[in-house]
């Protein structure tokens, strides 16, 4: 084979290796649904295609080792497609496994490592079923030689010269060779395309252009603000040229909108994970559970998502693990045999939330403080008892923290929920824990949609400035002295419209920002006598709306309305009000205020309720 030839098929398996990767999120969820029952015969049609469309296209390029273990999986779908009720618990476990085998060999193959794969065992498992199905063995387990080898499907010898034409379009302007074998490869690939992708124009374009376009549009954000405050701009002896900075300023906001848009991913796959990994260890732990999966459809960025998948992993193992009791247990509560977990996502503005609820037995809090004083966990001179729930199971996602008695596969290495805070502070993300000893536990994840920009509003607090994402805020109000009252150990609450709204007592809050380290991210406000002379009369509330419910900020003034590109901060300062900092307009660098752990650390202090 010549070089050109060799290149081409090097081409061609990657491209086959990126199909069924695809194919195999359609096989996994099928193999899911199958077990629910809905629609046996559909799923088991879906789940025959996929491992047909491997089988064939693997052996046309060359990886005859994984179109042989496509091939027996095969053979005992089709007996499953002839007769549905032949599907049991053992074996759905087994054709999982299968597909474990087909990603576990395709990914590694995609990274171009050469790592074992023997499938030897499974293999025999696969057959003994198919004889068992086929009538040619009651019961007892047999003796199954090893797979013989096996061809590819007969491919038809003439070029087709509209599929090559196709796939050099698709893979780039270098020539492809016209051998039968080639054509026969580019048929597999186009056959199992067919199969289950829509029917809508697609290009596939690498990840780190969308990124590196994404950048770029953020630096042209930071210009363009820039452009919208600059003087000569808004002196208003300049009509036309404020008209055109107008509407440029329209048009980059579409434009990034668009940008973000490419990289958004709903959360259905990462829910498809938690479910296998919820039936795997069901099955382990032998604890029975009903899991109830909602908002699946909720999008985020490919950057948060990417970073979302081992925290909800190790949440739902938590859940599993330390969560739900055995059966026999919950009888003895006098709970139902069947556990649940509900693992739900939803978007409120900028920001999505994910819970993941159970009804177990709940979070020992008084275990978790004497393991966290054993630790030393606990700062001297502050009463263990007075601490509030919230921070107690904070100490939880500390290193090495464990308060399991005995170590397991799942558990009690004190690994796990250090991964799930340490992968949401990546992405500004929070999480906190509620829980009820007896009734379950809630861990709630507020993650942004997206890290890279915000639509926000520069206010002075304080004489400083600072951004408030408006996403978070509901609307902007004066109140006089007589609307509010002060709550024994519990700060202030306002009366806006008949309700009373807790007030954000700002120098307890942003009073531990250490400005000395933060730089040139300081930049004070000087308010002129009117507004010194109404802050007398009136006071300016921002109120904020978050997953915790409404507080009310404080402000001096609202300077304006900006689209910000966010940095993380790296100061080494941990303020969990602060989200990061950001560009303004005039070139400065400000803090951008995080709205749902302003309203915790509020609410946290006192319930009140309208």
């Amino acid at each position: 084979m010549s070089d050109s030839d060799n290149s081409f098929f090097v081409e061609l398996q990657a491209e086959f290796l990126t199909e069924a990767a695809f194919l195999l999120e359609t096989y996994e969820e099928s193999m899911l649904g199958l077990e629910s029952g809905n629609n046996p015969q559909e799923d088991l049609a879906q789940i025959f295609r996929v491992a047909h469309s491997i089988k064939g296209g693997a052996a046309a390029v060359g990886l005859s080792d994984l179109g042989k273990f496509a091939h027996v999986a095969e053979d005992l779908l089709s007996l499953l497609r002839v007769d549905p009720s032949l599907v049991n618990s053992e074996v759905i476990s087994l054709l999982l496994q299968s597909g474990d085998q087909f990603k576990f060999r395709i990914t590694s193959l995609q990274k171009g490592e050469e790592l074992p794969w023997d499938t030897t065992e499974l293999v025999k498992q696969l057959k003994f079923w198919i004889a068992k199905f086929d009538g040619k063995v009651e019961g007892e387990a047999v003796a199954v030689e090893a797979v013989t080898e096996t061809a590819a499907e007969p491919a038809e010898d003439l070029a087709n010269h509209e599929l090559l034409a196709e796939l050099a379009a698709q893979m780039g302007p270098q020539a492809v060779p016209e051998t039968p074998m080639a054509v026969a490869a580019v048929k597999e690939i186009a056959k199992s395309t067919s199969v289950t992708k829509p029917a809508t124009s697609s290009i596939k374009v690498d990840i780190g252009r969308v990124d590196s376009v994404l950048d770029a549009v953020g630096e042209l954000v930071v210009l363009k603000n820039q452009l919208v405050h600059d003087d000569v701009v808004r002196n208003g002896h300049h009509l036309r040229l404020a008209g055109i900075v107008d509407q440029l300023d329209k048009m980059v906001r579409e434009l990034y909108d668009k940008t973000l848009s490419i990289r958004m991913t709903p959360l259905k796959s990462l829910f498809l994970k938690i479910q296998r990994v919820v039936r795997d260890v069901s099955l382990q732990l032998e604890k029975p559970v009903d899991l109830q999966l909602l908002g699946e459809e909720t999008e985020v960025e490919r950057t948060v998502f990417e970073l979302l998948g081992d925290p909800l992993v190790h949440l739902v193992r938590n859940a599993m693990d330390h969560g739900v009791e055995k059966p026999e247990i919950r009888a003895q509560k006098g709970k139902p045999p069947t556990a649940t977990v509900v693992v739900s996502a939803k978007q409120t503005g900028g920001t999505v939330t994910i819970e993941i609820v159970d009804d177990g037995g709940g979070i020992n809090r008084d275990r978790v403080l004497q393991k966290a004083i054993e630790r030393k966990l606990v700062p001297s001179g502050i009463d263990p008892n007075t601490l509030p729930d919230e921070q107690v199971f904070q100490f939880l996602f500390m290193p090495g923290f464990s308060t399991a008695e005995k170590v397991s596969d799942l558990s009690g290495r004190g690994v796990g929920l250090d991964v799930v805070k340490s992968n949401l502070e990546k992405i500004n993300g929070k999480i906190d824990i509620k829980s009820k000893l007896g009734e379950g536990t809630t861990f709630r994840l507020s993650i942004p949609l997206s890290t890279a920009i915000t639509d926000g509003i520069v206010v002075a607090i304080e004489g400083n400035k600072y951004i408030l994402p408006i996403y978070s805020i509901r609307e902007i109000v004066r109140a006089q002295p007589k609307d509010y009252t002060a709550i024994n150990n519990a700060g202030r609450v306002v009366k806006i419209r008949d309700r009373l709204i807790p007030v954000i007592d700002i120098k307890k809050t942003l009073g531990k920002i250490n400005w000395e380290q933060m730089g040139n991210m300081r930049h004070q406000v000087h308010l002129g006598k009117d507004t010194l002379r109404s802050r007398r009369e009136e006071t300016m509330l921002i109120v904020i709306e978050s997953i915790y419910g409404m507080t009310a900020l404080p402000v001096d003034d609202v300077i304006g309305q900006t689209q910000a590109v966010v940095k993380p901060l790296t100061t080494g300062q941990s303020i969990p009000e602060v989200a990061g900092a950001a560009i303004l307009g005039d070139g400065r660098t400000v803090l951008i205020l995080d709205p749902t752990a302003l309203t915790q650390h509020r609410l946290s202090e006192t319930e009140i309720s309208a």
